[in-house]
């Protein structure tokens, strides 16, 4: 019977599955825009937070495509001295995904280069992967409590969250992780998991 063999073997795979599909969701970024709106990245003077008067930064904006968004263009100085500015109008800050910004900075003889990444998310927040997160451990919870007092009705209806974050991730993909075949292959895997506990569950109520 799943109930009881679940208790045993199948409990600890489910465990180590979670963990594993947590640790591949869990990717974040520490600056995080919406998506179709204007994006203003400010890149910090090199000499100490500091750059005189004639400093320039040249940089080159990548979408999570890899395609040019702004292509060798030069930042514009803040009235300060302390940092540059460049902005992404609406209309080019579009698909979501992890945008890349390269280039360099020179100020007299001290030249740094600039490399860094932002997200572009459909909300402008990071907090999808605390959701997915949520929602699934919810359910493993669910299911575990339903092994545990062997009811096959309270195991399927802790399926659901897994039904539905798999469905999220196949139709909207993992702010984050460019690779599609990556984020399709995530959500196969939870759905899965979730058909094979849900319709193994089902025929054994169903053959008493």
């Amino acid at each position: 019977m799943i109930l009881c063999y679940m208790q045993s073997v199948h409990k600890n795979l489910l465990v180590f599955l979670f963990l594993g599909i947590f640790l591949v969701t869990n990717i974040s970024a520490e600056l995080v825009f919406k998506e179709n709106t204007d994006i203003d990245l400010k890149i910090v003077c090199i000499n100490a937070g500091f750059c005189s008067a004639t400093a320039q930064c040249n940089v080159s904006v990548f979408d999570p495509n890899e395609n040019v968004i702004l292509d060798g263009i030069e930042a514009t100085q803040s009235a300060s001295l302390a940092f540059y500015n460049i902005t992404i109008i609406g209309n080019l800050s579009s698909p979501s995904g992890e945008w890349r910004v390269g280039g360099f900075c020179k100020d007299g003889s001290v030249t740094e280069l600039v490399d860094f990444t932002f997200l572009v998310t459909p909300s402008g927040i990071d907090n999808l992967f605390n959701f997915y997160t949520i929602i699934m451990l919810l359910s493993a919870v669910v299911i575990f409590f339903g092994f545990w007092i062997k009811d096959p009705w309270v195991v399927i209806f802790g399926t659901f969250g897994l039904y539905f974050v798999g469905l999220f991730i196949l139709l909207f993909g993992i702010v984050g992780i460019k690779d599609t075949t990556t984020t399709f292959a995530i959500a196969i895997i939870i759905l899965g998991i979730a058909g094979y506990i849900s319709v193994k569950t089902g025929l054994e109520v169903i053959d008493g």
